[in-house]
Parts: C-alpha cells; structure tokens; sequence
C-alpha cells in the first residue's frame, strides 16, 4: 500500500515539475529545483535575495520597498562581502602567503567575517581588541576562531592604539598583513561587481533608489557607482544616525571629519539622517508587520527609506509608474 502511495506521489511530482519546466521553458528559463552543489562554503556569500515588503511603507500610493538581505550571507552579515573581496585581493596581490596571517586592529562585523573566511583559508586571525571591550564580543570572536588580544593601555585615541599596535606586530613578524576595510578598495569593487548588479538583475533594472547606510561607506559607494552607471537617474540615499560623522561633515559641513577613503561622496544623491527612537521603532515594525528580524542599523535604512519616499512628489495618480526602492539591510544583529 505504501509503495503504490509513494509511486503516485512520485508520479505527481514528477508530472508537476515536468509542467512547470514547460511554464519556464516557454519563457525561455530552466527551472532549478534543488539548489545547485557548492564547492566550499564560500560560494554562499552573495546573491541575497529582494524581499518585498508588503506592510511597511503602503502607506505611501505607487512606492514598493524591498529589502537586500544580507542577512543571509553566512555569518549573518554583508561584511563577508568585503572580507572576502579583500582578502583575495591581498592573496592576488602576493601580500598574504600560505600560512600567513591577518591582524584586525578593533572589534567590528568584519572582523567576525575575517575570522570566518581565515578559517577556512588557513590563515591565523589575529583581533587586537580594547581593554574594555564586551566579553561577549570577545567570545563571539574566538568562536569564530578568531586570536584575540586584549590591549590594556588606557590612555590615547583606541583607534590610534590598536592600530599602533597591529603595525608593529607586522613589523616584528613575517608574512603579517593588515586588512582595512576604510581605505581598501576591494571593498568598494565587492559591490560594484557583485552586490549592485545582484539588485539590478532580480528587479530586471526597475530600480529608481537605493538606500544604505556609512559604516565604511563601501557598500554604497560600490552599489551606488553600478546602478548610476546603468541608470543614472537613480537615486542613492545615505540613511544614518543624525549623530552620523557623515551628517557632520556632508550636511553640516565640520572639515575636521574624516571620511573613509573607500567612501565616494560623488555617488551620494542625498543624506538623510533619523534619531535612535525611530531606527527602533522601525526595527520593531520589520518584525511585526513583515516577520523579518533585523539588526537597528536596518531600523536606521528603513527609517530613512520612508521618510525619503514621503518627501518624493504625491504618486497617487493611477498613470504614475510604481516608484521602487530598495533598502540594504546589512546584518542580523
């Protein structure tokens, strides 16, 4: 009885995916099923999905939102982009050799996605960190299998010190590189490569803005430069704390600011800057409304995200093309 219900359920399996490939055929596409062999773990970073959101922002007539999950990368961030980026280039570039190793000055999202990807390549990762640094940071770090090194000097800028420090472990050591994603162009070229022509590919070039946020400012300076050069009417919005040192300078115009160099302030078309209550707030509503948990720096983009599409010109007539922006949320946490 068993095997006849199984040969039936077979039978329709078969004959329903035979139907859809007929669908997809038609259009000119195969039909994946199962998702295709990876040959090392790697191969999982990029090609986030567009998730449409349906709940936040209907509010506003002919504007569609989608969410670039980067969430999905596998550590739960889009830092395994640039990691990865940069770390290949240093290999291309002769720099990092076998067995060599990688010192991160400070304790941030790449610095997980360093540790994860040194894994694998069999590179030793070493964190120097500051003495009152989080002790789950800490731990997350050497889970991941990071060496950590705790810096107890308390005086001086903690930026300055780390970094003083990864420099003269370089010096006294062999085969020693030191990855910064604030100054290293393969940051910025992730996204230009992949990260941009991602969002362009699955909305079949339907995009009219995107939103991001600083941080190293590589990732929108990287998807910004794509989709203009494809477009160059879109529209690309820096979305950020108000207290943002991006605000600070591109707004308020304090020159002694330093920018990162992987930053382009040609790309940016606007600045746009929310409060901490806000970037909560819409956080909280990403889960509530549309079931997808993200950390408070997608609250900050989302935030922006709408309070820029309020201020677009009223598209409530029913001739106006639907207007589309997409929000890049950056991690989980």
């Amino acid at each position: 009885m068993f095997d006849e219900i199984s040969r039936s359920i077979d039978e329709f399996g078969n004959s329903f995916l035979g139907a859809l490939n007929n669908i997809q055929k038609s259009f000119g596409r195969e039909l994946s099923v199962a998702k295709p062999v990876k040959e090392t773990i790697l191969q999982m970073i990029g090609n986030t999905p567009l998730i449409r959101l349906n709940q936040i922002g209907s509010h506003i007539p002919n504007i569609e939102f989608y969410l670039k999950a980067e969430f999905c990368n596998p550590t739960g961030s889009v830092k395994d982009r640039t990691a990865l980026s940069m770390l290949l280039s240093s290999e291309r570039r002769g720099e990092l050799k076998p067995k060599g190793q990688v010192v991160q000055p400070g304790y941030n999202t790449t610095a997980i996605s360093l540790a994860w990807i040194c894994t694998i390549r069999q590179y030793k990762f070493r964190c120097l960190v500051a003495g009152d640094t989080d002790p789950q940071k800490i731990k997350d770090l050497q889970t991941f299998g990071a060496h950590v090194e705790v810096v107890s000097e308390a005086k001086g800028n903690w930026d300055e010190i780390l970094l003083r420090k990864a420099k003269e472990i370089k010096e006294k050591e062999k085969n020693v590189v030191i990855l910064n994603e604030y100054k290293d162009m393969a940051n910025t070229n992730a996204h230009y490569l992949f990260t941009g022509p991602e969002i362009w590919r699955d909305l079949g070039g339907s995009v009219d803005a995107f939103v991001a946020g600083g941080g190293s400012g590589g990732t929108l300076s990287g998807v910004g430069r794509f989709l203009k050069s494809k477009k160059s009417s879109i529209r690309i919005i820096m979305g950020v704390s108000q207290k943002s040192r991006f605000i600070r300078k591109m707004v308020q115009k304090e020159n002694s600011i330093y920018l990162p160099e992987s930053f382009d302030p040609k790309i940016v078309d606007e600045y746009v800057g929310v409060d901490r209550e806000q970037a909560l707030l819409y956080q909280s509503d990403l889960y509530q409304k549309e079931g997808i948990f993200a950390g408070q720096t997608t609250g900050t983009t989302l935030a922006s995200a709408i309070r820029f599409a309020e201020g677009l010109p009223a598209r409530d007539d029913q001739k106006s093309q639907v207007y589309r922006i997409v929000v890049l949320s950056p991690d989980r946490f």
